[in-house]
């Protein structure tokens, strides 16, 4: 055994693929593979779990994942010195902005308290934009919307979010009709982009092709517009919780009520299992909070 083979089996951990690991460490798939089989040799026991259609470890290989690590890492250290900063020595999460909006302040709260000082690098953007760190390994865990996990995760819940047609009090009054489907299409519209798993529900509207109609890639744009009065957006009620709440904003009474907007973790950082293990209860006990803060907007599911 050598430090190649601990390597190339921690990035396969990371990555999931013979393919993507050959491609970070520049050498071709079969020395990958060839790599690992002479792990498992060594050790005389199968690391990875062939039996399955997705990458997957056994149980010894999810203990020498972990050991993996701690061997780079201080190799790093050896090389570095001691005043290298090692990457294991700090969470990296991404986000997408509406949990960032609701339980990410309290998720923050709790992982000072278990590791203080401990660094947190938070990435936040739309779901199309941060599915590119999930092949990279750049990041420890990732929470994604209507994404269903990529790895085999120590915890698995769901935050479950009502979406909401939402507008300015200015714009329809705060006390309107039951509206339908035309009566929607009839008002100006802000919408997310084609690629943000809420894009459907506008995109659905029947409307004549000089409707007004604004587009913003950020919940914290629509926001603003709704509050402007630009229009109506289709948007997580919790996230203007407290426009609604002042009467601000309005919950717009429709005939469809528009769908859950599911948010759960989609891929972690297997070779730190205990770290991770520990920042999904903390997680989850986040989200706990904010479900019990806004039961008409939010539900916390487990196993899912």
């Amino acid at each position: 055994m050598n430090l190649k083979h601990v390597e190339a089996f921690y990035w396969l951990c990371q990555l999931g693929t013979y393919q993507r690991v050959a491609d970070r460490l520049l050498v071709t798939q079969p020395a990958i593979s060839s790599r690992v089989r002479a792990l498992e040799d060594f050790l005389r026991t199968d690391l990875v779990d062939r039996s399955q259609s997705r990458f997957a470890l056994t149980e010894r290989g999810q203990e020498m994942a972990i050991l993996a690590e701690r061997m780079l890492d201080l190799k790093a250290r050896m090389v570095g010195g001691d005043s290298a900063t090692s990457e294991s020595e700090r969470i990296r999460i991404a986000a997408v902005s509406l949990m960032l909006k609701t339980w990410m302040p309290g998720l923050l709260a709790r992982l000072e308290d278990l590791w203080p000082g401990l660094p947190v690098d938070v990435v936040s953007a739309s779901d199309h934009q941060l599915t590119r760190y999930l092949p990279t390994a750049e990041i420890d865990v990732a929470f994604l919307s209507n994404v269903a996990p990529r790895v085999q995760l120590p915890r698995h819940f769901t935050v479950n979010y009502a979406v909401r047609w939402i507008a300015s009090a200015s714009l329809v009054g705060k006390e309107g009709q039951m509206l339908t489907e035309a009566d929607l299409a009839s008002l100006p519209l802000l919408h997310y982009p084609r690629t943000s798993p809420l894009f459907s529900l506008t995109a659905g509207l029947d409307r004549s092709p000089t409707a007004v109609s604004h587009s913003a890639n950020s919940l914290g744009t629509l926001i603003w517009m709704l509050q402007e009065g630009m229009g109506i957006a289709a948007i997580p009620a919790i996230a203007v919780a407290e426009d609604i709440a002042t009467g601000r904003l309005v919950v717009l009474p429709t005939e469809i009520v528009p769908r859950v907007l599911k948010v759960r973790c989609v891929y972690a950082n297997l070779p730190k299992r205990d770290l991770v293990s520990d920042l999904l209860e903390a997680a989850f006990e986040s989200a706990r909070d904010i479900e019990m803060q806004h039961p008409e907007w939010c539900t916390v599911s487990e196993g899912e």
